[in-house]
């Protein structure tokens, strides 16, 4: 039987099926209100734009939460993760990204060695940190806007806010979109990488793409009676 290992908890799965869902619905609602006349009718598919509007917001509004208790769990509750500074930029990102590059021109036949986060995971965990609290406060104003020209900016800036939140939420899905064509649509994961819905990897693929992660945790490799018939996990890439 594959010996395992475990690579995301419950806890980080469950927030990450939060995002991902919340990103489909915003992405897709969004286009439907920001393109009426040509997706228009996708909205009157649903329901109309009352409907649409509505999912749009509830999403933003899990967001909101999740982001709420992503700062609550890491930062005051548990620290261990924080303190690990597994998923903060190193001097080896760097050297990770040179030797990468350098491969993918064919100029060198070494490629990067990650720890449990490479530069990858990191760049999408970050530009999260980045793009979702823009994306937040320029939602809250257009959702509401007399309170927010009553109580922070002049009635002008409401046409720029509502240009900085369609600017940054394609940002974001471009974002996205190269993250999931890395973890899931790449030849080398089609058709699907099960890490992030089982939580383990095969120590196979561990060693072969997280070596020095692999070196730290390979005596906590173990048969899972629940995915050893699946089959064989790889794992180029994830985030939280």
């Amino acid at each position: 039987m594959t010996r395992y290992i475990e690579r995301f908890t419950l806890n980080q799965r469950i927030q990450h099926a939060v995002c991902a869902l919340s990103c489909l619905i915003l992405f897709a609602t969004g286009l439907m209100v920001k393109f009426p006349d040509d997706l228009g009718y996708i909205a009157m598919m649903i329901g109309g734009f009352p409907i649409t509007t509505t999912m749009h917001r509830f999403a933003g509004g899990a967001i909101l939460a999740l982001g709420i208790y992503h700062v609550i769990n890491y930062l005051i509750i548990d620290h261990s993760w924080i303190k690990t500074h597994e998923i903060w930029p190193s001097v080896l990102d760097i050297k990770n990204v040179i030797k990468d590059v350098g491969y993918a021109f064919w100029l060198s036949n070494e490629k990067g060695q990650y720890k449990k986060y490479a530069y990858r995971e990191k760049l999408d965990y970050w530009g999260a940190i980045i793009f979702f609290p823009i994306l937040i406060v320029t939602g809250v104003f257009l959702w509401h806007p007399v309170f927010a020209v009553q109580y922070f900016m002049p009635a002008d800036y409401l046409p720029a806010m509502r240009v900085i939140h369609t600017m940054d939420a394609i940002l974001a899905g471009m974002a996205i979109m190269l993250h999931l064509y890395n973890v899931q649509l790449s030849p080398l994961q089609f058709p699907a990488n099960w890490t992030m819905f089982t939580g383990k990897i095969s120590e196979e693929a561990a060693k072969e793409e997280f070596s020095l992660w692999y070196e730290e945790v390979k005596d906590t490799a173990k048969e899972y009676g629940e995915v050893a018939t699946t089959p064989e996990l790889t794992d180029i890439s994830d985030n939280t």
